[in-house]
């Protein structure tokens, strides 16, 4: 009987441990472009890390969890978080926990980041969550003073009009 009720503790032992599987996106893709992942996992929690190279230039990258309930709680994740690390595991910015987490952050040229996705399946057959990850072009403190600069000079044009002489 003990040997039973020991072979039936470690069979859910291993029905619950926590799952991990690494993808490599390359080079992360620049907006309008994306990288979309569906990631199926079993039963327990789980820990996926998706790794990249930032663009070159001068970009902010976004990484988005989301996770799809299916209904009948056959398949469902949830407390999901999205955490981006640097090249050497150092935490640069994590998401909030919940049914979706987001984290966007400044990235360095060339650099070597990942994106951890991590969360709990709680479906009868474990769950299904979507992994989302741009990069976005930030612009230059020069472009943007250009652009305030622009816009200033077309307000005073069109307050200029509308005074009567």
């Amino acid at each position: 009987m003990l040997k039973q009720v020991l072979a039936a503790s470690a069979l859910a032992a291993t029905a619950f441990a926590a799952q991990a599987t690494t993808y490599d996106i390359g080079v992360l893709p620049v907006a309008p472009d994306t990288f979309v992942k569906s990631v199926s996992v079993p039963v327990g929690s789980f820990l996926d890390t998706f790794t990249f190279t930032a663009p070159t230039g001068n970009f902010s990258g976004t990484g988005v969890g989301t996770a799809i309930d299916v209904g009948y709680d056959l398949l469902n994740v949830k407390d999901v978080n999205v955490s981006l690390y640097d090249a050497s595991n150092n935490l640069v910015a994590s998401g909030p926990v919940g049914e979706s987490s987001k984290v966007s952050w400044s990235l360095l040229s060339g650099a070597d980041y990942s994106f951890k996705v991590s969360g709990a399946a709680d479906g009868v057959y474990g769950g299904v969550y979507t992994f989302i990850a741009t990069a976005a072009l930030v612009p230059e403190p020069e472009t943007l003073a250009m652009m305030l600069a622009g816009l200033g000079a077309v307000g005073f044009m069109a307050r200029r009009r509308r005074r009567p002489d």
